[in-house]
């Protein structure tokens, strides 16, 4: 008996510690990455710029824009992130984007979809009447031309997926944005510039310096993708300009490519709905701006590099939930939009969390102001989210999103939100349950 007994138990363990090892190599972190030009030809079709609602039509290439693709999996959740230069997510795009994807384990819940929200972007992929008074009239041909760039980088990176590992770094970079917001009024929203009358120690100033950077690397040290996170807005270059450009962040990404060959060099914005880049009443242009600003942003990416430490990178899962939320009748481009007209456009929120160990992305697609992602961040670490991360701009464009004691400011920020006062609040609580979600 006693033998049946010991037996009994060693068949026991000898199950335990094979359940244990499949469980470990099921958790496995595999990675890939693989980018995409997405210059559309402009002789070919009439590309309308992205920004400034200025209708302007770009006539020529100052730097080609690109979509990155980083598809990770610890062998039993996958999860993609897209970065694309352009100013924000078109809906239709991205829906091109899945369905072009179908089949292949990648849905609405795991799909981050994140612009870097460059002014100087191809516009032309809304196709709403919103979007044709700001962005120019929606091209179906140059939306599937550019959905079928992205599915192919996705495809290549899912392809390339190896066993890798995770390493974060985070920083500060000094001087690279300001609160264009400034009491002062030291912004000006035409030329782009601050005056001397700006004050950095206001506390009505506030900005987010914050650096993020993921380095992902094979398990044999090869180079697969590295991930720069800092939020301000693409508008280097002004509405005069007709070619396009990535704006500063293609710059940066440029930099950080000739000094890190090998990866697939990404930049996600975050909160900068009143973040501008720090440019100066000076003598530098707009194309010297380019290289001041991204080079600022480079340089800190590249420090940080080196101190990039090794975090856990699994589980990788993520959800999406869509949410309507009651629309507030406002001013939307010096349009005054009825709330029907609104409801139809923007029925619902998308609300996105990505987590890949212990790093999470909770995606926002709107322009949100910094105190906004600041507050997420830290309810999102006192949830237990060792790096929490808001990819601005992600998944749809709803506009900005300002907290309720802006709007007693007002502004261009207050004046071009969809969903008013109540906006902030619902997304910071929602963004929290999700992040509670994805980290059980």
């Amino acid at each position: 008996m006693r033998g049946t007994k010991r037996w009994l138990i060693a068949v026991m363990v000898l199950c335990g510690l094979l359940s244990w090892s499949a469980a470990s190599f099921a958790q496995t972190f595999q990675a890939g990455a693989a980018l995409a030009d997405i210059t559309p030809d402009v002789h070919k079709w009439k590309v309308n710029s992205i920004g400034y609602f200025s209708h302007k039509v770009m006539t020529g290439v100052h730097d080609r824009v690109y979509c990155e693709a980083l598809a990770m999996g610890d062998g039993q959740g996958e999860a993609v992130i897209v970065t694309c230069d352009l100013m924000g997510t078109p809906p239709v795009l991205r829906r091109k984007v899945l369905d072009g994807l179908a089949g292949a384990g990648i849905g609405d819940d795991n799909l981050l979809f994140s612009c870097s929200h460059t002014h100087s972007g191809p516009g032309n992929m809304m196709p709403n009447l919103i979007a044709r008074l700001g962005f120019g009239a929606y091209n179906e041909e140059l939306t599937q031309w550019t959905a079928d760039q992205i599915i192919s980088a996705v495809k290549d990176a899912r392809a390339s997926m190896k066993p890798a590992v995770l390493k974060v770094a985070v920083t500060t970079v000094a001087n690279a944005t300001r609160n264009r917001r400034d009491p002062a009024g030291s912004y000006d929203y035409d030329t782009r510039r601050f005056s001397s009358a700006y004050d950095p120690d206001n506390p009505e100033n506030l900005i987010d310096p914050a650096l993020t950077v993921i380095k992902v690397d094979g398990e044999d040290g090869s180079p697969i993708a590295l991930l720069f996170h800092f939020a301000t807005h693409g508008t280097v270059l002004s509405a005069q300009n007709l070619d396009l450009s990535a704006d500063w962040s293609g710059a940066a990404r440029a930099k950080v490519e000739a000094h890190a060959p090998g990866y697939v060099v990404m930049y996600m914005n975050g909160t900068e709905g009143d973040q501008a880049p720090a440019m100066d009443q000076d003598n530098n242009s707009d194309l010297d701006y380019l290289g001041i600003i991204g080079g600022r942003v480079a340089d800190g990416v590249i420090a940080a590099m080196d101190d990039a430490q090794p975090v856990t990178a699994v589980p990788v899962r993520g959800v999406m939930a869509r949410i309507a939320v009651p629309p507030t009748t406002n001013k939307l481009a010096d349009m005054t939009v009825p709330k029907a007209l609104i409801k139809h456009y923007f029925p619902a929120m998308p609300l996105q969390a990505v987590r890949m160990g212990d790093v999470v992305f909770m995606a926002l697609p709107v322009e949100a102001i910094a105190s906004i992602g600041l507050t997420m961040k830290a309810g999102a670490r006192g949830a237990g989210v060792p790096y929490p991360l808001v990819a601005g701009l992600a998944n749809d464009h709803g506009m900005y999103a300002a907290t309720p004691d802006q709007f007693e400011r007002g502004g261009y920020e207050v004046d071009n939100t969809v969903f008013g006062k109540i906006e902030a609040g619902f997304l910071i609580g929602e963004q929290m349950l999700l992040a509670r979600q994805v980290m059980r």
